[in-house]
C-alpha cells in the first residue's frame, strides 16, 4: 500500500513508464486511492514535465532513454554550439524584443547578447543566470512548472503567458530533426510551449547542431512550414536539403576544424 503522496506519485510515473499509457480507474484500483486523488497526482506530474493527461488517463511524456542529463548535454559538442549562437547573435538588431528556449546551444546565446539593448523573454533558468546583471537587458521569465532535465519552465502558465506576447525572433533548441523537416523535443509538455512560441513569433530560428540532423525526438514540434530559419554546422548537401524545404539555413564552420 502507498503511504505517502511522493511516493503514490513515485509509483504513477513507473507504472506509466511500462505501460505508456494507463487509464485512470486502473491507477486507482491498483494504487488503492479514489480517483479524484488520482486525478490531483496526474495533474501535479503534468505540471512537472512527467506526464501528460488524456481523457480518461494518461501517457508518458517522455522517452525514458532519451532524457538525458543537462550538464552531460552542456559538454557534448561544446566549440560548435558556440560556433552557431554566434551565427544567431548576427541575426539581432537593436530594440527587439526575443525569445530565447532552454537548451544547451540556446544558452549559448546568453552571454553574447549581454552588450545589447534588448527585451528577453526566456523558460530557461541558465537564460535567467547569464542575463541577470546584464544592464540593457529588459528580462522575462515566462513562469511555469521546473523541469530539472531541460532546465525549463514549461506547463500551462507558461504557455499562458507567452500567449499575452509577441516576438520579433524567437531561438529555439531542437533535439532531433528529421530529414523531413520535422523539429521534435524529449518532451510533449515542453513541445507544447515551443509550438506556442513560434506562433507568437515574426522569425523562428532554430539553433542546432549538425548530430541532431536525422534525429527523431519523442514530441514534434515543428515542421518546414513553420520554422522559418536553421542555424547549424552542417554541410553543404544537407543545407540545400533543408533550404528546398523553405528553410533558410546559415552555415556555420565549426571551429575545430578551423584550428585543424
Amino acid at each position: 500500500m502507498v503511504t505517502s503522496a511522493l511516493e503514490r506519485r513515485q509509483n504513477i510515473v513507473s507504472i506509466v513508464r511500462i505501460r505508456r499509457s494507463v487509464r485512470v480507474g486502473e491507477l486507482s484500483e491498483r494504487l488503492g486511492v479514489s480517483e479524484v486523488t488520482v486525478r490531483k497526482d496526474l495533474a501535479i506530474l503534468e505540471e512537472m514535465g512527467f506526464v501528460q493527461r488524456t481523457h480518461g488517463g494518461v501517457t508518458l511524456a517522455e522517452t525514458a532513454d532519451e532524457r538525458s542529463v543537462l550538464r552531460a548535454r552542456r559538454s557534448e559538442h561544446g566549440a560548435a554550439k558556440c560556433d552557431i549562437a554566434e551565427g544567431g547573435r548576427a541575426l539581432l538588431s537593436q530594440g527587439e524584443t526575443v525569445f530565447i528556449d532552454s537548451g544547451s546551444t540556446c544558452a549559448c546565446l546568453a552571454p553574447l547578447v549581454r552588450d545589447m539593448e534588448l527585451r528577453v523573454v526566456t523558460n530557461s533558468i541558465d537564460v535567467l543566470l547569464a542575463l541577470a546583471d546584464a544592464p540593457d537587458i529588459n528580462l522575462h521569465c515566462t513562469g511555469g512548472a521546473f523541469r530539472r532535465a531541460g532546465g525549463s519552465f514549461i506547463g500551462p502558465f507558461a504557455e499562458e503567458m507567452i500567449d499575452r506576447m509577441t516576438f520579433d525572433h524567437a531561438f529555439l533548441g531542437a533535439s532531433g530533426i528529421s530529414h523531413a523537416g520535422r523539429f521534435s523535443s524529449q518532451n510533449v509538455i515542453e513541445a507544447q510551449v515551443k509550438r506556442k512560441v513560434i506562433a507568437a513569433s515574426q522569425v523562428s530560428v532554430v539553433l542546432a547542431d549538425r548530430y541532431k540532423i536525422g534525429r527523431e525526438a519523442f514530441a514534434v514540434y515543428a515542421d518546414a512550414e513553420t520554422i522559418d530559419i536553421l542555424v547549424s554546422d552542417v554541410d553543404i548537401k544537407t543545407q540545400n536539403q533543408f533550404e528546398a524545404l523553405g528553410i533558410h539555413v546559415i552555415p556555420v564552420a565549426d571551429s575545430r576544424e578551423d584550428q585543424g
